[in-house]
């Protein structure tokens, strides 16, 4: 007998699922993190409507998750913006790539995450923490960090209402609807005391056609972080449906 509705589970393939259900949990992460500032008009042209833009700072994260994770071990490098929909103020990630199926596979298909694939790094050299991602042989970000004081996470300015992301499925037939929706995540990453740093620090892009993350272009640098900490990613809500 087939396997009826109430024996699947929470995701493909039935016989073998690749991931369980949120709330993910990464635990001991190394993060960097660099904060800057670009033409507000840059931030426009990354993100889809409703949303607009909020201001003209942008977040750069590389992450490297080993143990006590539940989507298993990889990297992952975000670009974040900010923006806003109606009385909702979050961040948006126009650029987001990991270096495992897992996570690539999860984050699109819960949250509609602009999850691909390329090699991601996270190394010291000297006095600086290097971040670099590289995809279809371009460097499409590198990112130094110098860590001098000791910083709290309340010094990265994120938004106050969580993640956007765009869940957007084309349609399976032919003239069919496509499911669009707009998703908001109140994720939590939390620093572990006495683990997280402030200091100097930069980015460059190369450019790529295919992966234009040099549409976001430093105008002015704030500064960077780097450290270790736990991420909490709890299941979203549509918060705007295109139909």
């Amino acid at each position: 007998m087939s396997l009826k509705v109430d024996q699947w589970p929470y995701t493909n393939p039935l016989v073998s699922p690749l991931y369980g259900k949120p709330p993910l949990v990464w635990r001991d992460m190394r993060v960097q993190l660099v904060v800057y500032e670009t033409d507000i008009e840059n931030v426009a042209r990354v993100i889809p409507e409703p949303l607009e833009p909020r201001s003209n700072i942008v977040i750069t994260w590389v992450s490297e998750f080993q143990l006590g994770t539940t989507q298993g071990a990889f990297a992952e490098f975000a670009v974040y913006v900010q923006v806003k929909y109606k009385d909702y103020e979050g961040d948006y990630e126009p650029f987001l790539y990991v270096n495992n199926h897992l996570p690539l596979t999860g984050g699109r298909e819960i949250w509609g995450y602009q999850k691909k694939m390329a090699q991601i790094s996270l190394r010291h050299e000297h006095e600086a923490v290097i971040g670099r991602v590289d995809r279809l042989d371009h460097a499409i970000y590198k990112g130094l960090v110098v860590p001098e004081y000791e910083a709290q996470m309340s010094e990265v300015p994120w938004s106050p209402h969580g993640v956007f992301s765009l869940k957007y499925i084309p349609a399976t037939e032919e003239n069919g609807t496509p499911l669009r929706e707009l998703v908001l995540t109140e994720g939590k990453f939390t620093a572990q005391p006495g683990k997280f740093f402030g200091g100097r620090g930069s980015v460059t892009y190369e450019r790529s056609e295919i992966d234009p993350t040099y549409l976001l272009e430093p105008k002015r640098i704030l500064g960077g972080f780097f450290g270790q900490g736990d991420l909490y990613l709890p299941l979203g809500k549509v918060v705007h449906d295109y139909r």
